[in-house]
């Protein structure tokens, strides 16, 4: 039988995959037993290790630009990302080793609100470079999924209602979310589906990336050779079993992604078969050393706004 370490890995997994999940399933998906499945989870989110909660796409919220910033910094480093840490539109900051010292990835409502952004980081006291890149096309996020249609679906109160408590707990029960919004507990569960099956919501784990693990969270670079074989570099990228996050983007790198590697061996096999592709120019590589940002949570002012529109 796998270690409990492993097994908490797998868990975690399947749980920011499907934070709804029934303990049930989770342990036939793990091979053991539901009462050890259900303990464990309790026991992650008592000791901070995860937070279940409903994340809601940057488009529905009205954010649809994406970019991914990486800063060189000079000095004293903590000011610089406790400054970064109150953007409110960083969405994820890291500090990380590597050729650069920070990741810091930006969400906005239009380009000219990228560029607000970026000026404003730019003068950050210790900012002494940045790394531009703007997402083209998102190949996989773990917590948010693919891209919904959001031109097909109409909101209302209670959708707001319901992803509002779901922002908090993503596994409070379709009777306590009828206890706090007043509807039927059948309504609540149809309308919280609906919102899952459209992929404006996702509701899975994210992990606090504070404690003591042997995994390793990567990120890498991909610098494309500009011929015809980009599709199978994405496709190899795609096929790593434990990718968070891939993009197709603009600026310094053609790919950029994110794996949550189980070891440093797991980390370097990945990379090695990346580096060795025939489509691939050059790999750069960095290690999340430390998170300080990982939001999903946001105010629905914006979806509020855009429905009353």
């Amino acid at each position: 039988m796998a270690g409990v370490e492993d097994i908490d890995e797998d868990l975690i997994r399947a749980l920011q995959l499907d934070g709804r999940a029934q303990f049930s399933a989770l342990a036939d998906r793990l091979g053991v037993h539901r009462g050890f499945v259900a303990q464990r989870v309790h026991e992650l989110i008592a000791e901070g290790e995860i937070r279940i909660l409903a994340a809601v796409h940057p488009r529905v919220v009205g954010l649809p630009i994406q970019a991914n910033l990486q800063l060189r910094l000079s000095g004293p480093t903590s000011p610089v990302f406790e400054r970064l840490s109150e953007f409110s539109n960083v969405v994820f900051l890291s500090e990380i080793s590597g050729r650069t010292q920070a990741v810091v990835e930006v969400w906005a409502a239009d380009q000219e609100d990228v560029g607000r952004s970026v000026r404003a980081i730019q003068a950050i006291d210790g900012v002494v470079g940045v790394d531009f890149s703007l997402y083209d096309r998102v190949l996989r996020r773990l917590r948010l999924g693919e891209d919904p249609a959001v031109s097909d679906l109409v909101f209302d109160d209670f959708d707001i209602a319901l992803i509002a408590e779901l922002q908090l707990d993503g596994r409070l029960t379709f009777g306590e979310l009828s206890r706090r919004t007043g509807r039927s507990a059948s309504a609540c569960r149809a309308r919280v589906l609906r919102l899952l099956d459209s992929g404006v919501m996702r509701i899975g784990a994210v992990r606090s990336r504070r404690s003591a693990t042997s995994s390793v969270l990567s990120g890498v670079g991909v610098i494309l050779r500009g011929g015809e074989g980009a599709a199978s570099v994405e496709e190899l990228l795609l096929g790593v079993p434990t990718i968070e996050f891939a993009a197709r983007t603009l600026g310094r790198y053609g790919l950029i992604a994110t794996i949550a590697a189980r070891s440093l061996v797991d980390y370097t096999e990945i990379v090695r078969a990346l580096r060795a592709h025939p489509e691939v120019a050059r790999v750069e590589t960095w290690i999340h050393a430390h998170v300080w940002v990982e939001r999903y949570e946001w105010s629905l002012d914006r979806l509020e706004r855009n429905r009353r529109a």
